[in-house]
């Protein structure tokens, strides 16, 4: 059974996909879950506490796809190319609306730049720590590309972001699929 809070959030998740940042309110998300909107100012003062709080959701929920990627010993770039789809896909992938989801992009940017950024230092840390492992065990080489395990990690992290941000109908996995196949020609022994 869904807790009180789950519902909010989950209600809050779909008023702001459905209506933008600027358009929801706590008064929406009271009428659509069917909980008081006393209750949700218990949990969740204000509204951008409330979109904070859905964001929080969204990456706890992408942890467990990092966690995977941390331990696993499986084919390098196969996986990084998940990590890094999955990353660009992005919370805000599934709003219809450009016009909406360009406005939940700049309510992120506004209220949850602390978020977004120790997550990103996560991701380039992951990326870092798989790619000085396959340094290891000799299955990828920079001598080529020149560059660092933490600057390889920071590009492959980086390079898909414009995909993120962006307000058009772009094939993303093809996309990252292209970025990851010229990377791995360039670092292959």
């Amino acid at each position: 059974m869904q807790s009180t809070r789950d519902k909010i959030l989950q209600t809050a998740m779909e008023c702001f996909f459905q209506y933008g940042y600027c358009a929801a309110n706590i008064s929406m998300v009271s009428r659509y879950a069917g909980v008081s909107r006393v209750t949700i100012h218990k949990q969740f003062s204000t509204k951008e506490v409330l979109f904070r709080a859905v964001v929080e959701q969204h990456f706890q929920q992408t942890n467990v796809l990092l966690t995977h990627y941390n331990e696993s010993n499986d084919d390098f770039w196969p996986e990084t190319q998940t990590l890094i789809t999955q990353r660009s896909e992005g919370l805000f992938n599934n709003v219809s609306s450009s016009l909406v989801r360009a406005d939940l992009l700049h309510a992120g940017q506004a209220y949850c730049k602390d978020l977004i950024e120790t997550k990103e230092h996560l991701i380039k840390k992951s990326i870092q720590a798989r790619i000085e492992k396959e340094l290891s065990a000799q299955r990828l080489t920079l001598s080529r590309v020149q560059l660092s395990a933490a600057t390889l990690a920071e590009t492959l992290h980086f390079a898909p972001f414009g995909i993120t941000v962006s307000v058009s109908k772009q094939n993303n996995a093809q996309f990252v699929a292209n970025l990851i196949a010229i990377f791995k020609a360039a670092t292959t022994p």
